[in-house]
């Protein structure tokens, strides 16, 4: 009993540090989408960056989707 007690914690352990690398990957990917985007657009500011990806979004999404929307997408 205690053996498969002991099993089910490694297991758990080894989902949980899956779901942090998971997440540290995504935001890395992140990353490096932004700095990519920066200098691919040639951009010098984080307020000009979020202009246009406001303004391509309506393209991307055939739809006009505010920053507070988008945010709390990601968040949810």
């Amino acid at each position: 009993m205690a053996n498969n007690f002991e099993k089910i914690l490694t297991i758990e352990q080894q989902i949980e540090k899956l779901k942090e690398k998971q997440k540290r990957l995504e935001e890395q990917m992140q990353l490096n989408i932004g700095r990519e985007l920066l200098k691919v657009w040639d951009v010098d500011s984080e307020e000009e960056a979020l202009r246009w990806v406001q303004e391509l979004a309506v393209q991307v999404n055939g739809e006009n989707k505010t920053r507070q929307d988008e945010v709390m997408n990601n968040e949810g």
